[in-house]
């Protein structure tokens, strides 16, 4: 009972190597197609977990990389191997996930997935209004819009919702660049304290 246990384990950890080694590759080019598709980008935005980075596919490098240390401590050849594909394969991710996760300002306005450039796309005009909230390692904009995305025949009166709202991660270092389109595109159209039309968003 235990051999075939230990048998049937060996089995799905095969399998799921060679699904890692061949898929995430894949998946890291379907990313950067999908990434390089989006034309007239002005800039693009770490979005990730990890000061802006992808945050699973990191710690998951990181585990490679202590086990590839152990591996090569013990000895055993196999494991630093074996270890070291799943590496290679982890860097894929990163790559996939990193372009994944990136939001893209553009002329036309806020691509959200680059797997659904068109669906996702938060155009400037749009945006009703918005307002910034600092937080300790990053800023988060709130951008409140009046029809779904992706439409381009706004909805009836009656059946707009006020608080659609979406929100972006802009990490410091790439906050003045953003603030200087946000000023390029939107500061001119509004004239009013968001304070004071969303003030239920400020609650803490």
């Amino acid at each position: 009972m235990g051999d075939e246990f230990r048998n049937i384990i060996l089995v799905i950890e095969s399998y799921f190597f060679y699904a890692v080694v061949l898929l995430m590759p894949l998946f890291a080019m379907i990313a950067l197609v999908n990434r390089l598709r989006v034309s007239h980008v002005r800039l693009s935005l770490w979005h990730g977990a990890l000061f802006g980075y992808p945050l699973l596919p990191s710690i998951y490098s990181l585990v490679q990389l202590v086990c590839i240390v152990i591996g090569l401590a013990i000895g055993d050849d196999e494991s630093v191997m074996k270890f070291s594909l799943y590496l290679i394969a982890s860097l894929f991710w990163f790559i996939g996930a990193s372009a994944s996760e990136q939001r893209l300002i553009t002329d036309d306005g806020i691509v959200q997935n680059i797997h659904s450039a068109k669906k996702s796309l938060l155009r400037w005009d749009d945006i009703t209004d918005y307002f910034a909230k600092p937080k300790r390692f990053y800023t988060e904009y709130h951008f409140f819009y009046g029809k779904p995305l992706g439409s381009k025949v706004a909805p009836s009166k009656g059946k707009i919702n006020a608080w659609n709202v979406v929100i972006i991660r802009v990490q410091r270092r790439q906050k003045a660049a953003f603030e200087a389109i946000l000023r390029e595109k939107l500061e001119p159209r509004f004239d009013v304290d968001p304070m004071k039309i969303y003030r239920r968003e400020f609650k803490p």
